[in-house]
């Protein structure tokens, strides 16, 4: 916090699934709470389950009201229309704004849909903020470049704050080992780069860039966003891209035609389509809350054989999770999941 005091920064972002992030916040906002400009967000998509994040959110900042409230990762159609429909989260982020608990409200997401679904969000309400993936390598997708310039357009034109994320994603991290607090990427690592990267993103005018939050990386993105004066060239940026071999985050499957990687005759393709029969017929519907062991099951009680494949079905339960879809929490043994 004391560097972040040192660069004048007075936006801080966070979030209840950023770790103990809130709490480690809260001692520190309740001293300089009038010189912060503080936004969290929620997952959950009922009017009930987000009034109940809100408020935990508060207790854990120890403030009386929140300045910026979002809706996290609003991405998947399923999501979104739970979110804006009756019993909805839009119902309790209205709600919150009247009774003064929160001053501006806003949409965030990952992947390449984020563009396109945060349009869809403007068009259906008017939303003060919406915050998504920008960088030169992510931009050299059309598609996510057409959309992403179209949602800026409309932004500017109604006044809307465009906040941009993920200006140092190198690449995925594969199986490499995760060395930065950085979830989605294996970031970049030289200050030229992380240099030219952070100098690219704030060439977008009427935006902002909110950091890593990886402790070595913030104060080389600090120093690079202090010293910013003009974008490079796509060729410093193209240089940039070659040396370091930077890849995509996000998987452009979903964009191309013909087979997918997951058909419907692929054991994947099988659990995916299991999955979300047992997510329609109420399986995970609150208050059940099912372990992974449930879920195995379940899966195996509809004919699917399931020996070696935990964690392939752990990690379409993490997707979901990630989509708003379900919602999990911890416990003694693990996790469990549920759907409200």
């Amino acid at each position: 916090m004391a560097l972040l005091q040192e660069y004048g920064v007075n936006h801080i972002d966070t979030a209840p699934m950023y770790g103990k992030a809130e709490k480690v916040i809260g001692p520190w906002l309740a001293k300089h709470r009038n010189d912060l400009f503080v936004a969290t967000k929620t997952r959950r998509r009922s009017r009930q389950g987000a009034l109940d994040d809100l408020k935990r959110s508060l207790e854990r900042l120890r403030v009386d009201y929140i300045d910026l409230w979002q809706m996290h990762g609003l991405t998947n159609p399923a999501g979104w229309e739970k979110v804006m429909g009756p019993d909805g989260a839009l119902e309790a982020f209205i709600e919150a704004r009247d009774k003064g608990l929160v001053r501006f409200l806003g949409v965030t997401g990952h992947g390449n849909k984020a563009p396109a679904m945060h349009k869809r969000s403007l068009e259906h309400f008017d939303f003060d903020t919406v915050l998504l993936p920008y960088n030169y390598l992510l931009m050299q997708n059309p598609r996510y470049a057409t959309d992403f310039n179209e949602l800026v357009g409309l932004c500017r034109k109604r006044n809307v704050v465009a906040q941009t994320i993920k200006s140092i994603a190198r690449r995925p991290w594969g199986n490499r080992p995760k060395t930065y607090n950085t979830y989605f990427y294996e970031p970049l690592e030289t200050q030229d780069a992380i240099d030219k990267s952070v100098h690219w993103a704030l060439g977008l005018s009427d935006s902002f860039l909110i950091t890593a939050g990886d402790m070595q990386l913030l104060p080389k993105v600090l120093d690079a966003a202090n010293r910013f004066e003009k974008r490079p060239s796509d060729i410093e940026m193209s240089a940039i891209v070659d040396e370091f071999a930077m890849q995509p985050i996000f998987s452009r499957a979903a964009e191309r035609k013909g087979p997918r990687a997951r058909g419907p005759q692929t054991w994947g393709g099988q659990m995916c389509r299991a999955l979300e029969g047992l997510i329609r017929e109420g399986f995970f519907k609150h208050p059940n809350k099912r372990t992974l062991e449930h879920v195995v099951k379940a899966l195996e009680a509809r004919g699917l054989p399931t020996k070696g494949k935990e964690g392939n079905i752990a990690g379409s339960l993490a997707g979901r999770v990630r989509k708003g879809v379900l919602n999990k929490s911890k416990v003694s043994n693990g996790w469990v999941y549920w759907a409200e």
